[in-house]
């Protein structure tokens, strides 16, 4: 009898949410991070889950998916089917809609990777220089002179991925500037208006100003007992065709001077965010996904690395979820798990990546122009549909005749009820907020 094979071990660059779901999948796996900690930068924020919660369940051991709840912004708060988003008017302070989000979730993204960083073998400071494909075997250079062999390199380091690069070339590569910009910060506020502006929502609203102005605003700790003590997640978007200006320590004045165009308790919140605040303010940025060589399956991508997409939709992170999810059901195929079996595994979960991600990072797109012209917006997916994910004719057709076969009636031209049932699986679709702020470092 022949000797035992060499056990399969695959590389991870970046300890974001799609690097350490897929550090979950059960497979020997080492996590690359450029950072020394989850601590090092300073700055945090919040993102949703929405439509993924099943996808979810799929990548966690049942430990963590107990714990899932515990690092929402608000610990207290239970998600239920009966779950909204506001959407109010900017000028005005006048409701507009309340978005249906059964059962989303809002998360602290530091809290929620030390969370799914369980057990999981991570390298600190280990900044990537050049790649090497072989034969069944991938290996990775870091900046420190250290190198690193597997049988797959799966670059998961977000937008600005040099695993991409590697790929497709620096011009294939590279990210596109969007029309719009972000100024993001997350603050404590004045008393009186944080009390208000919980009283809209406990986790999150967001309005639309007439002259073209989204906001977001969201709790992002209130374990004080004093409001004035909370702290919150706030952006203001809007389009800008040419560059702002807006930089260092004149971004916060900007901020300030953009909210006194809004109606209470919207101009309150901005006004009294304090006048040390940090605030980052970038143009945002998309990469519409195409295919790439994965060098005989040795090299692929994930999460923002493989769908860069601005963020008024939210569907970045649902996606980098599902990127994971569908990783590990190829995984879970396998039968002998040699380095031709991982090789195939890889292809497979291209070929459904490649259509979805460029799908998202499209609709993104031209959601977040929209959500920028008032007389668009109440027509923009986000408006009418709010984050739930997008149903392919393929999918509708698929359930047009699973419905004609149950005795039902098709769902022809009924979109929206089409989103919200889109993956048979999903025990919780829904539809929400703002899903995820890309890092402020590149917003």
């Amino acid at each position: 009898m022949g000797s035992q094979a060499k056990p399969l071990r695959v590389l991870i660059i970046g300890s974001g949410s799609a690097g350490l779901l897929f550090a979950q999948a059960g497979i020997p796996c080492t996590v690359f991070e450029q950072d020394t900690s989850f601590q090092q930068r300073p700055r945090d924020w919040n993102f949703g889950i929405y439509w993924a919660q099943s996808r979810l369940d799929e990548c966690l051991t049942e430990d963590l998916k107990s714990l899932v709840e515990t690092v929402q912004t608000d610990p207290t708060y239970k998600p239920s089917e009966a779950s909204v988003l506001p959407v109010h008017n900017g000028k005005t302070g006048e409701l507009l809609k309340n978005l249906p989000a059964p059962w989303s979730l809002r998360l602290k993204r530091k809290k929620w990777l030390e969370m799914i960083s369980k057990d999981v073998d991570i390298k600190w400071g280990k900044r990537i220089r050049h790649i090497e494909t072989g034969e069944n075997s991938v290996t990775v250079t870091f900046a420190d002179g250290t190198s690193e062999t597997g049988n797959l390199l799966v670059g998961a380091e977000g937008a600005h991925s040099v695993t991409r690069e590697y790929l497709l070339g620096p011009e294939e590569a590279a990210l596109l500037p969007s029309p719009c910009v972000a100024s993001v910060t997350i603050t404590k506020l004045g008393r009186e208006a944080a009390i208000a502006l919980r009283a809209l929502h406990p986790r999150y609203t967001i309005s639309f100003h007439p002259n073209g102005t989204f906001t977001w605003h969201s709790i992002h700790d209130c374990s004080a007992e004093e409001p004035a003590e909370w702290t919150w997640m706030l952006m203001q978007t809007w389009r800008s065709d040419e560059p702002t200006g807006l930089e260092g320590d004149n971004i916060l004045p900007a901020m300030y001077e953009r909210g006194k165009a809004f109606g209470y308790p919207f101009n309150e919140v901005f006004r009294t965010i304090p006048e040390d605040t940090k605030v980052w303010h970038n143009r945002l940025a998309y990469w519409p996904t195409k295919p790439w060589d994965s060098r005989g399956g040795l090299v692929t991508l994930a999460g923002d690395a493989a769908h860069p997409m601005t963020f008024h939709r939210g569907q970045g992170l649902n996606n980098a979820i599902t990127d994971a999810a569908d990783f590990l059901v190829h995984l879970r195929e396998m039968k002998e798990h040699t380095p031709e079996e991982l090789a195939a595994a890889v292809k497979r979960y291209e070929a459904e990546l490649w259509p979805r991600g460029n799908e998202a990072v499209q609709a993104s797109h031209e959601n977040t122009n929209a959500v920028h012209d008032w007389e668009t917006m109440m027509q923009s997916p986000l408006f009418t549909g709010g984050l739930a994910q997008e149903v392919t004719k393929e999918d509708q057709a698929a359930k047009d005749i699973e419905a004609a076969g149950a005795g039902g009636v098709t769902t022809n031209g009924e979109k929206i009820a089409a989103e919200s049932n889109n993956n048979e699986n999903q025990k919780h679709p829904a539809t929400s907020a703002v899903e995820e702020v890309q890092d402020p470092a590149s917003v």
